[in-house]
């Protein structure tokens, strides 16, 4: 008989294998429970956050909605009980001088703002300030620097004029909130606002006033959408064509792909599509991006049997877009929009022939957009559109509300420090992207604005039915917005407008000069019937030969277009504003008694040297071939005259002797070259290049490569007679006039017989005579 011990142990050692031992049992709910724990911490720590987030949405709702409340006066330091707000604020609009009040000290503020509601107020508008804005605190203020201040506008205009808006409306009571000394305080950001408590109780409609954003939307940047509905309602509902070309024929017979943002797909526009247009910066890596995109469409077509144009290769869109082309499809989805243009994709950046017959129509693309989307300050396509993925900057507004009154501090970016100096603005083909729309949406870093034919709203004001708001005109815009390209009739200083904004941007291929402005021209030539050729209007070639280097800048030849167009020189060309002006000066001085309140002054005697031969008014020009009027060949038919030259200074060096007041830079800029008389002495140019007229020793500026070009030749410069102006006048400011000047050309001869322009001057028409100029012909390359 086998004994029990043997049978327990048998029975043991064939019990299943699957059946944990005690200590195994344990030490598997032990790892269990840790990890249970674990989780219970991840848990707990998202809780928190969310707990906190949750608070402070909730104390941000509470700001708001206890707004009404007012504290008692006890809760203001001795220091903010002086303010006086009602006079401050209850002083006329506009002020009759700027002035400012010291209201408190930071370093005091900040101690109070615990117990003191207006020190605080004082110290969060403060925070809302930009990092490179004068008002932002920085952590080394220094004590002299700690004084707050109320001011009035330096220049003595409503708050709005700084967002680059105008209205009808009266502004309401505000000043700019600043600290520092005076010289050091710069431009100013922060408006505050003040409504008397009185006022509460009435609705402010007939003020203009910061608009008030709701709770969310000063707290995380989003964007206001229904402000924007209401914006596009107002055009499409009340402005007229200008702004709604649903009905011109062009728009119906355009023949584009769109993006059908409901399944991100390329389709065929047809004639009753409705579409949005996107204008941003590319940037870096987009190129290696649309390369990836081209070749999968191309291993696509390869396999296809079907002809290029009816394939559907084209359909496909890349899984992975840029942030901001998203960003796009999704605002064009909540504005209940179907399709979306993007060049990037609705373009075949392969395909040579289309891509030419779509840059030739941009004109109509743009124009045909029910809406463009302008990606302000991106500098790629993977920026984002602020309001969508990014949030829009100082959006918050600090208020408190005291027995006074309250004060609401909103920040104001400067529309006319940042339209025009963005990465947008920068590049050369978002220029005809702006004007050939007919409404625009601009999202900027700080705000988001529209801008139609007729109208423009920013965010920072509310919509108004009744009243309209347009473009301040403070002065000349850098970023074109105020050039109007659709007049009927031909406006020169339009055409000189376009020439100075284009030709100061920046192309990745200068090849694409003229491609890249061809929509702008070929509006202007609808409009007026005018014809280009290389960028200059046939039609009025001769004032149109007349461009200059910006005053500050130098230019550089561009060796793919003629010399005598600006295309074919890369930098900031213009023309001298007077020259659009000529058409308005008719007859003889003595019958201009209509222009600037006045006669102008009596015309001085020429002096004149030898015998007077018959000298012609302007220049003749052959015309141009017919075929597409591209002939980079101008012949002139003209009279031509040596002067002796004399380099003044060189580039960089100091400009000496000028006056004060001068508008000349002190600095060179490009090498400067003057005339010389026959009597060997320098020139006076009387009119300069500036709007004032100033005179001058400087006669034309260029690079160094070409001064060496005309010391070669002995400083001896040939001119062809381009126009003889019997009087100009620089402006009805000053009401300077010159009377009897010339216009004229610097040549430099080739090897075969052309020349290629070099400058442009004016000078007395009695220094041109006394050259003796003889006719002949010259053959511009």
């Amino acid at each position: 008989m086998e004994s029990p011990e043997i049978n327990a142990s048998e029975e043991e050692s064939q019990a299943p294998l699957s059946t944990p031992r005690p200590l195994d049992a344990a030490a598997a709910h032990l790892k269990h429970t840790s990890e249970q724990v674990e989780l219970a911490k991840a848990r707990y720590e998202e809780a928190k956050a969310a707990h906190n987030n949750a608070k402070i949405i909730f104390e941000a709702l509470r700001d708001v909605t206890q707004l009404k409340a007012l504290p008692p006066e006890s809760t203001l330091c001795p220091s903010c009980a002086r303010i006086p707000l009602n006079t401050i604020f209850g002083r006329p609009w506009p002020v009759p001088k700027v002035r400012r009040q010291r209201v408190g000290d930071l370093f005091q503020a900040v101690e109070r703002q615990s117990w003191c509601v207006l020190c605080k107020f004082l110290i969060d508008a403060f925070q809302i300030g930009a990092e490179d804005q004068a008002e932002k605190l920085g952590a080394h203020l220094k004590a002299r620097d700690s004084a707050i201040y109320f001011a009035d506008d330096p220049n003595s205009m409503p708050w709005f004029r700084r967002a680059g808006l105008d209205t009808a409306l009266p502004t309401c009571s505000f000043v700019w909130l600043q600290t520092g000394m005076p010289t050091t305080t710069g431009l100013p950001h922060i408006c505050i606002t003040f409504e008397p408590a009185e006022a509460e109780s009435r609705t402010p409609s007939g003020f203009a006033r910061p608009r008030q954003r709701d709770a969310l939307e000063a707290f995380n940047g989003a964007m206001n959408y229904g402000l924007l509905r209401s914006w596009l309602e107002k055009c499409t509902s009340q402005h007229g064509p200008r702004c709604n070309r649903n009905a011109d024929p062009q728009v119906n017979e355009l023949d584009i792909m769109l993006i059908d943002v409901s399944n991100r797909q390329l389709v065929r526009r047809s004639p009753e599509d409705r579409f949005v247009a996107l204008s941003y910066v590319w940037g870096k890596g987009t190129e290696l991006r649309l390369q990836s995109f081209s070749n999968g469409m191309q291993e696509c077509s390869a396999t296809s049997k079907t002809p290029r144009h009816n394939q559907q290769d084209r359909s496909r869109m890349p899984k992975k877009l840029p942030q901001t082309v998203e960003d796009a499809i999704a605002f064009v989805q909540w504005l209940g929009e179907k399709y979306l243009w993007v060049d990037l994709y609705c373009i075949d950046q392969n395909n040579a022939l289309e891509m030419q017959t779509q840059i030739n129509a941009m004109d109509t693309i743009f124009s045909s957009s029910y809406v463009t989307l302008i990606n302000l300050d991106g500098d790629s396509a993977d920026w984002g559109l602020p309001g969508v993925s990014r949030p829009l900057l100082q959006t918050k507004q600090p208020s408190v509300s005291l027995n006074a009154g309250r004060l609401m501090a909103t920040f104001m970016y400067s529309f006319w420090h940042n339209h025009g100096k963005s990465v947008w603005d920068s590049r050369s083909w978002t220029l005809q992207e702006r004007l050939l729309s007919p409404r625009c949406i601009i999202f900027a870093k700080n705000s988001i604005s529209m801008a139609c034919q007729q109208e423009y709203f920013h965010d920072c004001l509310d919509i108004d039915q009744k009243n309209e708001t347009w473009l301040g005109n403070d002065y000349y815009r850098d970023d074109g917005s105020d050039i109007k390209l659709d007049g009927s009739e031909w406006e020169f200083n339009v055409y000189g407008s376009l020439v100075s904004v284009y030709s100061g941007r920046k192309l990745t291929v200068e090849a694409d000069a003229l491609n890249a402005c061809l929509g702008s021209l070929n509006r202007i030539s609808q409009s007026t019937g005018y014809t280009f050729n290389h960028g200059l209007p046939v039609e009025d070639i001769l004032r149109a030969l007349l461009w200059k280097p910006h005053h500050d800048h130098v230019l550089q030849r561009r060796p793919c277009f003629p010399s005598w167009s600006w295309l074919g020189w890369m930098g900031r060309a213009e023309y001298c504003y007077w020259i659009g002006d000529m058409a308005d000066y008719k007859g003889d001085p003595s019958d201009a008694e209509d222009i600037a309140g006045g006669p102008p002054p009596k015309r001085r005697r020429l002096q004149w040297f030898g015998e007077d031969s018959s000298h012609p008014e302007k220049a003749a020009v052959v015309p141009f071939p017919s075929t597409n009027g591209a002939s980079h060949a101008l012949v002139l038919f003209t009279t031509i005259a040596q002067f002796r030259l004399r380099k003044l200074r060189s580039h960089g060096a100091p400009h000496k002797h000028l006056r004060s007041d001068s508008q000349q830079s002190k600095i060179a800029v490009g090498e400067h070259w003057t005339l010389l008389g026959p009597d060997s002495n320098p020139l006076r140019n009387s009119t300069g290049e500036h709007p004032i007229f100033e005179s001058t020793d400087v006669f034309f500026r260029i690079r160094p490569e070409i001064s060496k070009l005309l010391e070669q030749q002995e400083s001896m410069g040939e001119f062809v007679f381009i126009h003889e102006w019997r009087r100009i006048r620089d402006s009805q400011q000053s009401n300077k006039w010159c009377f009897d000047m010339v216009s004229a050309l610097l040549i430099s001869r080739n090897e075969d017989g052309t020349a290629t322009r070099l400058a442009s001057i004016v000078l007395d028409k009695e220094h041109w005579r006394a050259q003796k100029p003889v006719a002949g012909q010259v053959t511009l390359v």
